[in-house]
């Protein structure tokens, strides 16, 4: 995912010279695509771009297995633009819904496993913001463990916010009553890499202070569990300090750890069935929830065997 991050980085960097145009959906296709190149046994099903309109998303994660069970993110993606702002997020939303991500987070159900989240597309010329690095400074750096910031860190590099993962609880907080125009940096300092969202990177202190940004146990147990953990950092903290309304509020999303999906929606057990590409639903209880799905299953022990 790191890999995807930095290739999404270099494109959106060279979009901005004269003549170039790569938007979010051809983001999007890309970043699954090569994905599905790296990652054999990734299921990735493509059906038709009208459903983003209804339910806010652009794809759908589905991750687990049947015996853990299933939780399920729902990703809407927007990507930075010239002018340094993520300018799509006042796109209206749906129906009575005032944003597109107000549609988004309506259309998840925190009790059914299923989470809102965005996914920022980023990528900029080194020296856009400051000399001499590509961060988008003052924007907060969450990407280490270890609690250094950008310079310092020996976890992740700036490319790999080219794909970046934030709550869509934390945007509407941000976005709502927006005077800044969506700016990079205020919704920069909290994302994480959008590789976080599998797993925070080990701590690794050296000499270095002994203040964690993250528990160690979310690195233990099942992964889906492993994954649950981390997805709760990132929706109740925001990467690392959280969003705060105006009356100074968290905004928060109700991740319950035990909660999982074990009957899986009629147009994913149909994809299953399938092999990966463009899915045609053969009902209306088939069809998806966003234009791509993308479904990460851990097989059984014995079926790695085979």
């Amino acid at each position: 995912m790191d890999t995807v991050a930095m290739e999404t980085w270099r494109r959106l960097e060279v979009s901005r010279l004269p003549g170039r145009r790569y938007d979010e959906a051809s983001v999007t296709d890309s970043i699954l695509y090569m994905l599905r190149d790296q990652v054999p046994g990734l299921l990735i099903y493509q059906t038709n771009q009208v459903i983003e309109r209804t339910t806010g998303a652009d794809w759908e994660w589905w991750i687990g297995d049947d015996q853990v069970g299933w939780i399920c993110l729902r990703i809407q993606a927007k990507r930075a633009y010239e002018n340094n702002t993520y300018k799509m997020l006042g796109h209206l939303g749906a129906g009575e819904d005032r944003f597109q991500y107000d549609t988004l987070i309506n259309g998840c159900d925190p009790d059914q496993a299923r989470y809102a989240f965005h996914v920022l597309y980023n990528g900029w010329p080194e020296g856009t913001f400051a000399v001499g690095t590509r961060w988008a400074v003052p924007a907060e750096w969450n990407a280490c463990p270890a609690m250094r910031g950008y310079d310092e860190c020996k976890h992740a590099e700036v490319r790999h916010y080219g794909c970046a993962i934030i709550s869509s609880y934390d945007v509407k907080a941000l976005s709502d009553n927006d005077d800044s125009k969506y700016s990079v940096v205020k919704y920069l300092s909290n994302a994480v890499p959008w590789s976080y969202a599998f797993g925070f990177p080990p701590i690794d202190f050296g000499n270095w202070h002994r203040e964690e940004r993250w528990h160690p146990q979310l690195d233990r147990g099942d992964w889906v569990d492993r994954i649950h953990g981390t997805l709760e950092v990132l929706a109740r903290r925001g990467g690392v300090r959280g969003a705060r309304d105006a009356s100074g509020h968290l905004g928060e999303v109700p991740i319950d750890r035990n909660q999982r999906i074990f009957e899986l929606p009629t147009y994913v057990q149909a994809m299953r069935r399938t092999t990966s590409g463009l899915f045609e639903p053969a009902s209306e209880d088939e069809v998806p929830a966003a234009p791509q799905t993308v479904i990460v299953e851990r097989k059984s022990k014995r079926a790695r065997k085979k």
